[in-house]
């Protein structure tokens, strides 16, 4: 028979969300390139709403990492802005939010909370156009929203780019170790005593 004793297991782990994330954008923009070297456009716009959404989440996991990291206390639950702010000033960078790389995560980021709220919307036109008879028969009209333009494969595919060059930007300012960065660990086991064994 075993003989068992007793332990103290004690471990602490760090989990970085913005590494799954980021790889799941990966993921999403491998599947875009791919159909477009097919030529295949089957369910390419839903590649595209799942990879700037996954675009948008990890930019916002990211925040939370180097908030975490270097602003003390860190508010997880307050606004992006508030978010940007803070961790932009840690880090001692200005971005250009109209400018690439970070116009592309403002840019996700507002295409993400158009499907995080999901909002019905109704948009009207009314106006008098002068065309040649016969010119608007049959004319079809974009009835689709705003945000369909954002979600286009040129878009999607560089805002994945600059979401990799906003991570080095960020990364490179944080004095941080790559190790800070990746999901790790660490652990011990610690012996009490030996436990006898009860019969019956």
């Amino acid at each position: 028979m075993a003989k068992r004793i007793r332990a103290r297991v004690q471990e602490t782990r760090h989990v970085r969300p913005h590494n799954d994330l980021d790889s799941a954008a990966f993921y999403f923009q491998k599947i875009i390139r791919d159909k477009l070297a097919s030529n295949t456009r089957d369910a390419l716009f839903f590649d595209c709403m799942a990879c700037s959404t996954m675009i948008a989440f990890a930019f916002e996991a990211y925040l939370n990492f180097f908030g975490a990291e270097l602003v003390k206390p860190w508010q997880e639950r307050q606004g992006m802005n508030d978010k940007i702010k803070q961790v932009f000033a840690a880090l001692k960078l200005a971005p250009n939010w109209t400018a690439r790389p970070f116009s592309s995560m403002k840019a996700m980021k507002e295409l993400r909370d158009v499907f995080a709220h999901g909002k019905p919307q109704t948009f009207e036109m009314d106006k008098i156009i002068e065309a040649e008879v016969g010119e608007l028969d049959g004319k079809r009209y974009d009835i689709g929203p705003e945000w369909e333009k954002t979600c286009t494969p040129d878009i999607v595919l560089a805002a994945y780019e600059d979401l990799e060059a906003a991570w080095r930007v960020m990364f490179e300012n944080s004095g941080l170790s790559i190790y800070q960065a990746m999901d790790h660990g660490e652990g011990g086991l610690t012996f009490i005593e030996h436990v006898e064994e009860k019969n019956g």
